[in-house]
C-alpha cells in the first residue's frame, strides 16, 4: 500500500512555510493511500470523487463539496470524473497560521464547544457560488505564469477562512483547536468501532490508529480479549442477521452494506457460524 506524507510530497524544500497551494492533477485512480497529513488542509475538489476514512469518521465526497482536514492519517481514495481526470485544489496551513489569524482578526470562539469540535478530523461543506468562483480565481492564477509569494497566499487563505465564519459562524475555527494525543486504547477503538463495514484491512486500521501492524493486533487483543479478524467478523454476522430478520433485505443487498468483498465470503462465514446459508436462516426465522 502507498504512503505519503503530505504536503511534502509536492514541496522539494525540507522546511514547509505557513501556508502552502498546490494544483494537483492526476489520470490514475487511487485507492486507499495511506496519508500522513504533516499540516492543515483545506482540499477544493474539481473534477472526480474521493472517500476519506479518519479513525472516528469516513464519507464519500463528490465535486459538489470540499473537505477541511486537520493533520494527522487518514486513507483516501480517489476516482476520476468522466472525463477520466481527477484535480483539485489544496491549501496546506500549520497551526500557528490559524493563531496568527485568530490574533489579527480578534476572533474568539466559544469556549465550551472547542472540545466537541476538536475532536473531529475533518469537515465536509457544499460549495456555494462565492466558493466556487473563489476557486476558479485560485486555478486560473495558478495556471497563469503569475509569480506567487506566500504573503498574497496567506491573504487568499484569510479570504475563504474569513468567509466560512460569515456564513457557519467564528465557531468553525474550534475544529482547528489542537487537543492533547488521545490514549492508543482510545485511538484504536475509535477506528475500528467506527470503520467496522468500511471495508479496511488491519493494516489500514492499524495505521488509522497510529500503530504498527502487529501492535494494532497485540493491543486490540488486550482490549477485546480476541483477534481483531474474529472480533470484526463477529459484529458483521450481528449486523446481517439485524438486516436479513428487521430489515428484509436480500443476501445479496446486505453483504457489501456489512463489508464484505463478495456475496459468496459472506456466505461463507454466516454459513460457518449458523450451519445455514443467510437466505436459509431467513425463511427459517419468519416463518417460525
Amino acid at each position: 500500500m502507498i504512503k505519503l506524507e503530505l504536503p511534502n510530497y509536492f514541496f522539494s524544500k525540507k522546511t514547509l512555510p505557513e501556508v502552502y497551494v498546490h494544483y494537483f492533477i492526476s489520470d490514475a485512480h487511487s485507492n486507499k493511500t495511506k496519508i500522513q497529513l504533516n499540516a492543515n488542509l483545506i482540499s477544493f475538489l474539481l473534477e472526480g470523487s474521493k472517500e476519506l476514512y479518519h479513525e472516528n469518521y469516513s464519507k464519500a465526497i463528490t465535486n459538489n463539496e470540499f473537505v477541511i482536514a486537520k493533520s494527522g492519517n487518514c486513507l483516501m481514495s480517489e476516482k476520476l470524473s468522466d472525463n477520466q481526470k481527477y484535480v483539485s485544489l489544496l491549501f496546506f496551513f500549520n497551526d500557528d497560521f490559524i493563531k496568527n489569524f485568530k490574533r489579527k482578526y480578534e476572533l474568539f470562539t466559544d469556549s465550551n464547544l472547542q472540545k466537541k469540535q476538536a475532536h473531529k478530523k475533518f469537515k465536509v461543506i457544499e460549495y456555494d457560488s462565492f466558493i466556487k468562483n473563489f476557486v476558479i480565481s485560485m486555478e486560473q492564477l495558478l495556471n497563469s505564469n503569475t509569480k506567487i509569494n506566500e504573503d498574497f497566499l496567506k491573504l487568499k487563505l484569510e479570504e475563504i477562512l474569513y468567509y466560512l465564519i460569515q456564513e457557519k459562524g467564528v465557531e468553525i475555527l474550534n475544529f482547528f483547536n489542537t487537543i492533547p494525543v488521545q490514549k492508543h486504547h482510545i485511538r484504536l477503538k475509535n477506528a475500528v468501532e467506527n470503520n467496522i463495514f468500511s471495508k479496511l484491512t488491519l493494516e489500514e486500521l492499524a495505521f488509522l490508529s497510529h500503530m504498527s501492524l502487529s501492535t494494532f493486533k497485540r493491543e486490540f487483543n488486550k482490549i477485546y480479549g480476541m483477534s481483531p479478524s474474529k472480533w470484526i467478523q463477529e459484529r458483521r454476522l450481528e449486523k446481517s442477521v439485524q438486516m436479513l430478520l428487521i430489515e428484509k433485505e436480500r443476501p445479496i443487498d446486505v453483504y457489501a452494506t456489512i463489508g464484505y468483498e463478495s456475496l459468496s465470503s459472506f456466505t461463507q462465514s454466516f454459513k460457518h457460524k449458523f450451519g445455514i446459508t443467510p437466505k436459509q436462516y431467513q425463511i427459517q426465522e419468519l416463518n417460525q
